[in-house]
């Protein structure tokens, strides 16, 4: 029997994804993770589960720079503060993770205590300036593959001398340079981690976390997915399937292109038709997708999710599935992409007319590509469909503007 999924499954499948995007920043999230969860053991005024979150939030803490495409000045140590990716992250955590009420840390982990005192008015915790540092002291080891103390000495104005001799009582029972070179460092991180149990809901929400880092880099992916999520939903319905069964293939829709965390932003918003390699490439999604989702107990969505490519004739991908191959709840996610795609306005075409979309997706389920029967719900349904499914939209739509007068707000307020 399959034991419980653990908050080290889930961290695992999230650096995994953000290891695909920027291989520059390989594993720079455990490594501050890991520096961070000694630091604060050192300390020892944390409850193991404050730490457990703090160390959580760690792994993810440049979640905002796969927004705002900063992660060259990542690399910078000596950046200085503020920095818009953490702006953008602690919005995006706030909003779309489990860990929200430490969106204060992200948000501040690039300011300086030099910074904040001539600030006086802004108020950060100082597990911000704490997750800096360790942050800092991870690029340090990431640029020379050596970390000197004479180097985070030097770095008391930026950091607080309180935080830095904190490090310097770590190191004492801690090699962080042999540690963290030969990766020994995992292990105990990962061992910490797998303490805390978590939930179907929990991992849900981690999961809708970083898909939707990839469909927020655009106004056109958000509104791909949420179109897909509740287009999904309300064919459901009319289908005549239960509420609960309903929501499973909701999230499922939500998730189907997680995928394409992996897939270059210049083939995923290229602005005309792919080329044969790109398009190779771009298909490559759906068996990340499936690779990520899988240890987690979530199976019965992920195969949902993962199959909106495939067709009822073979032609399809990852796997060439046909016929009952294909369950009815991945049959209507896959008519779901398609409609949003079909009413989607990109750089390259606009929306399609309802009389053109009927007649691609009946002549698609003609040829036994899609569900006829499905179809033919849609199409008896047109019209209440686009109009439920647009009422549905607007609250993740309307966030999402929020969420980008919010971004503007706050760089300003920290200009």
């Amino acid at each position: 029997m399959k034991k419980e999924v653990s908050l080290k499954d889930i961290l695992i499948i999230i650096q995994r994804g953000l290891n695909s995007v920027d291989k520059r920043l390989l594993d720079h999230g455990e490594k501050v993770a890991y520096i961070l969860l000694k630091m604060l053991k050192t300390q020892g005024k944390y409850s193991q589960d404050h730490i457990l979150k703090l160390c959580t939030l760690a792994i993810f803490h440049d979640i905002g720079a796969y927004k705002v495409t900063e992660r060259d000045k990542l690399l910078d140590i000596d950046s200085i503060a503020p920095i818009n990716h953490a702006i953008y992250g602690s919005l995006f955590i706030k909003y779309f993770s489990p860990v929200a009420d430490l969106s204060e840390v992200v948000l501040g982990h690039h300011f300086t205590a030099g910074y904040l005192k001539k600030r006086s008015e802004i108020h950060i915790p100082n597990e911000a300036l704490i997750l800096g540092l360790a942050d800092y002291i991870a690029l340090i080891h990431l640029k020379n593959n050596v970390i000197e103390e004479k180097i985070i000495i030097n770095k008391k104005v930026d950091y607080l001398e309180e935080n830095i001799n904190l490090f310097l009582e770590a190191s004492k029972s801690t090699n962080f340079n042999e540690y963290l070179s030969s990766n020994i460092y995992k292990k105990e991180l990962y061992d910490f981690f797998d303490i805390k149990s978590i939930n179907k809901e929990e991992i849900i929400k981690y999961i809708k976390m970083l898909a939707y880092t990839i469909d927020f880099r655009s106004k056109a992916t958000v509104r791909h997915t949420i179109v897909v999520e509740g287009t999904s939903y309300e064919i459901a319905k009319l289908y005549g399937i239960d509420e609960d069964e309903a929501v499973r293939i909701k999230i499922a829709a939500t998730l189907h292109d997680i995928g394409k965390i992996a897939i270059p932003v210049s083939i995923l918003e290229k602005p005309g038709k792919l080329t044969t390699e790109e398009f190779e490439i771009m298909k490559s999604h759906v068996d990340i997708g499936y690779k990520m989702l899988s240890n987690l107990g979530i199976d019965d969505i992920r195969d949902i999710a993962m199959a909106h490519h495939e067709k009822l004739d073979g032609t399809g991908y990852p796997f060439g599935l046909k016929d009952e191959e294909i369950s009815k709840e991945a049959r209507i996610v896959a008519i779901a992409d398609i409609f949003s795609a079909l009413t989607g306005v990109r750089s390259y075409k606009d929306e399609f007319s309802k009389s053109k979309i009927i007649s691609i997706l009946t002549s698609m389920a003609s040829e036994k590509k899609i569900d006829l029967e499905i179809v033919n719900l849609v199409l008896k349904n047109y019209d209440h469909i686009t109009k439920k499914v647009k009422e549905e939209t607007n609250e993740l739509m309307n966030l999402y503007e929020n969420l980008e007068s919010e971004y503007s707000n706050l760089l300003e307020k920290f200009a």
